[in-house]
């Protein structure tokens, strides 16, 4: 039942063998699931491997801390937008620099975290802008080209899409909230 319902919280509990192919897998692989009488159940990889089986290179199932290819591919898109967040990326820039489909990396990073590169990569430059946003002597302008926007105008227009607010509005938000606090 596990392996039909690739259920998660059996990984790390057993693997399991396709006779047909000698793959290994862990319980929540994706691959198409077989026939009962083509899967062999080990109790850990290292069995499995001693027995002969080769191991999956679509679940991994010797690296017990690894969520699977989908979380992978996305992890690298958040690492490269948090480390370049201030570049204009683009879904070509992306697909090319990761080496990767651009509507693989798409569908991929969509189904996971629910919104697009794009999306992702202005919420996370609007963040940076509040942050920004929190020191009143630094100009709306100076933010937008510090967070990689192209103008002040562009910038708003994003942060408005993203926060329901102007950046003056947040900035004026913010410091009444400060007051408020202190």
């Amino acid at each position: 039942m596990a392996i039909r319902n690739k259920d998660a919280s059996y990984d790390g509990k057993f693997v399991y063998v396709l006779k047909t192919t000698g793959t290994i897998c862990r319980p929540s692989c994706e691959k198409k699931v077989a026939a009962p009488n083509n899967i062999i159940v080990f109790d850990s990889t290292e069995e499995a491997l001693a027995a002969g089986y080769h191991l999956c290179k679509r679940c991994r199932p010797d690296q017990v801390g690894w969520k699977g290819a989908r979380q992978e591919l996305t992890d690298d898109v958040l690492k490269l937008i948090h480390e370049n967040y201030a570049r204009d990326f683009s879904l070509e820039v992306l697909a090319e620099e990761l080496h990767i489909n651009k509507f693989h990396l798409l569908r991929t990073f969509k189904l996971v975290t629910g919104q697009t590169p794009l999306q992702y990569h202005n919420w996370y430059r609007c963040e940076k802008a509040k942050e920004l946003l929190r020191q009143p002597e630094l100009s709306i302008s100076y933010i937008a080209y510090e967070t990689g926007f192209n103008s002040a105008s562009h910038f708003s227009r994003v942060f408005n899409r993203v926060t329901s607010m102007t950046p003056s509005e947040y900035r004026k938000e913010d410091l009444k909230n400060q007051k408020e606090k202190g």
